[in-house]
């Protein structure tokens, strides 16, 4: 399993800064805007709603963060993904930071993101 080309460029261009402290700052107050909306537990439902206000990015860094933040309970198949989106990001990114806090039991993200990590990966 590989992560889909495009979105692999769109997370390198999306975390690709000028250096510039305001650059930095930018980037992370966008992700923890996303953690935000999505650290509820109707982000069982609302999953697909946040994808398109915040964009496939910023939701898929956050999706990766959390299930790195909770690989010892996971499949393979999530870290495996996870481990790609954080790899694209051209800056440091600390996953505790923009771990989505859904309430939910660790294992329920992979219900809610399968789709979105389904859609987002090519097979080798």
């Amino acid at each position: 399993m590989k992560l889909d080309v495009e979105l692999a460029r769109e997370i390198s261009r999306y975390t690709a800064n000028d250096g510039s402290r305001e650059s930095i700052l930018r980037i992370r107050k966008e992700l923890r805007a996303c953690k935000a909306a999505m650290s509820c537990p109707e982000v069982m439902t609302r999953y697909a709603e946040h994808v398109k206000a915040f964009g496939r990015v910023p939701v898929a860094i956050c999706t990766a963060c959390t299930i790195l933040e909770r690989t010892k309970r996971l499949n393979s198949w999530s870290v495996k993904w996870a481990i790609s989106v954080i790899a694209a990001c051209r800056m440091n990114l600390n996953t505790a930071d923009f771990m989505v806090d859904d309430g939910l039991h660790p294992l329920r993200i992979e219900e809610y993101a399968a789709s979105f990590i389904r859609l987002t990966t090519v097979e080798d």
